[in-house]
C-alpha cells in the first residue's frame, strides 16, 4: 500500500505532466484530497478540463499515466464528450481522472479545489457552476418520493418471500437500507452526492441500521430484518420536512 508522502508525489507528478500537455485547460481536484484526505486509503480524484478535442486530450493523458508506470487503466465514457480514466499503480494507488470540455464542467459537491487554470476560464465556470450548486438544496433527491419507493419495494420484498425467492428477497432489503442511509445523511446535512463516510453518522443509527440484517438467511429472518429497517426508516423521514410522510403508503406493502 502506498505512503502519504507517495500518493502526494504522484499527485504532484501528475499534476505537472498533465498541465503540460496539449489542449489542456485546467485541472481541478475533487473529494477528501481537497480537504487533507480521509486516510492512507484515500485515492486521487481530478477532473480535467480540455478544449473541444477532448478524446485527444484524453489519449495524451493515458499515455502519460502509463509512462508513470500505471499498471492498468480502466477506461469509461459518460458522454460523446466525457470521459473516465481510472488508473492502478503497482503501489495500490488508484485515481479517478474525468476528462470534459470545459463547457461540461460541474460541481455536485463542495470539495473541489482549482489547481490549475491556464487562461482563467476554468476558474470562471467552476465559480459559476459553484454558485448554481449553493442555490440548490439537494436538487437530485427532490423528485423522488422516497416513502413510496420504499413501500413499494417492501411490497416486492414480501412478494418474494412468499414466492420463496429469497436471493430477490435480500436485494429488496439491501435497497430499504440503501433508501434509509439517504434519509439519514440528508438529516445530519451531509451532501448526498458520492457520500461514503457512512461511519460518520450517528452512532445510534448505525446501531440500528447494522441491527437490520437478517440474524438467519430465511423468511422469518429477512421478514424481521425488513421490519426493523421499516420502523428505522420512518422514524427518519419523519424528521426530514424535504419529504411527504403518509402512513397509508404502507398499506400497499401489506402482503
Amino acid at each position: 500500500m502506498y505512503t502519504i508522502n507517495e500518493r502526494e508525489d504522484y499527485f504532484q507528478y501528475t499534476i505537472t505532466k498533465v498541465q503540460a500537455l496539449e489542449g489542456v485547460e485546467g485541472i481541478i481536484q475533487l473529494g477528501s484530497g481537497t480537504i487533507g484526505y480521509i486516510d492512507q486509503y484515500s485515492d486521487i480524484d481530478l477532473m480535467i478540463a480540455t478544449t473541444e478535442q477532448v478524446d485527444i486530450a484524453k489519449h495524451l493523458i493515458k499515455a502519460e499515466l502509463q509512462r508513470m508506470g500505471a499498471l492498468y487503466i480502466k477506461e469509461g465514457k459518460f458522454s460523446d464528450d466525457v470521459f473516465l480514466l481510472i488508473p492502478f499503480f503497482e503501489n495500490g494507488l488508484e485515481m479517478n481522472i474525468s476528462v470534459l470540455p470545459i463547457t461540461h464542467l460541474n460541481v455536485k459537491s463542495s470539495l473541489w479545489k482549482l489547481i490549475f487554470d491556464r487562461n482563467g476560464e476554468v476558474q470562471s465556470k467552476m465559480l459559476e457552476e459553484n454558485e448554481n450548486f449553493l442555490q440548490q438544496d439537494q436538487p437530485y433527491i427532490k423528485k423522488f418520493d422516497i416513502t413510496f419507493e420504499f413501500a413499494y419495494h417492501l411490497r416486492k420484498l414480501r412478494i418474494e418471500i412468499r414466492r420463496g425467492n429469497l436471493i430477490f428477497a435480500m436485494k429488496m432489503l439491501e435497497i430499504l437500507r440503501d433508501f434509509t442511509l439517504t434519509i439519514q445523511v440528508l438529516n445530519e446535512q451531509k451532501k448526498l452526492h458520492q457520500f461514503k463516510a457512512y461511519h460518520t453518522l450517528e452512532n445510534d443509527f448505525i446501531a440500528q441500521l447494522m441491527s437490520s440484517y437478517p440474524t438467519t438467511i430465511d423468511s422469518p429472518g429477512i421478514e424481521q430484518a425488513a421490519y426493523r429497517v421499516t420502523e428505522l426508516f420512518k422514524s427518519s423521514v419523519k424528521k426530514n420536512a424535504m419529504f411527504d410522510y403518509d402512513e397509508r403508503l404502507f398499506i400497499i406493502a401489506e402482503i
